[in-house]
């Protein structure tokens, strides 16, 4: 009797080992390339919408599989004013599900964003609050991400003189690690 107990104590040990070690730990580092879109569009007919179009290089770390940081360094250019580039960084706070687990996540937040408009030799500064939501799906090695931004617009609606709405997006893919 004794050497059953002690035979099945011995396979559970073992089974406990192994299926610690099998166990990976949560991969909660993402580094990725995207595409990075930005709309302007203002109520005055009189302006044209701004559009720009352009790359850009991200990182998350998800704090759990509900909370996680995200940043984008972003460069654009304007669709239909080629001499026109922007050149930015956004940071936001992430609160959802399936941020660094296996499988579908989506997710909303709020952070800030900062970016200079440079044309011609001159560059104008623009900063504000913006609030997010995306989704995505993480693969063992890969994440994919497709995220959209509503701005605050008080410093484009004081540098141009009229009243705009602002929405950003991106689509990344990046690894995970």
């Amino acid at each position: 009797m004794r050497t059953g107990i002690s035979f099945l104590l011995s396979l559970f040990a073992c089974f406990t080992v192994f299926n610690l070690q099998a166990e990976e730990a949560p991969k909660k580092f993402n580094i990725g390339i995207g595409t990075y879109a930005m709309t302007i569009a203002y109520t005055d007919s009189f302006f044209i919408d701004d559009d720009f179009i352009g790359s850009s290089f991200n990182a998350s770390y998800a704090i759990s599989n509900n909370i996680a940081i995200r940043g984008n360094l972003y460069s654009m250019t304007h669709d239909d004013f080629s001499s026109l580039d922007v050149d930015g960084v956004d940071i936001a706070m992430l609160f959802g599900s399936g941020l660094e687990n296996l499988g579908f996540k989506a997710y909303l937040g709020g952070g800030i964003f900062n970016e200079d408009w440079k044309a011609l030799g001159a560059t104008e500064s623009f900063s504000g609050l913006q609030l997010n939501g995306g989704i995505g799906y993480n693969w063992d090695a890969v994440s994919l991400d497709f995220m959209l931004g509503i701005r605050e617009t008080s410093d484009y609606e004081d540098f141009l003189g009229a009243d705009a709405a602002s929405v950003s997006s991106s689509l990344s893919l990046s690894l995970r690690f």
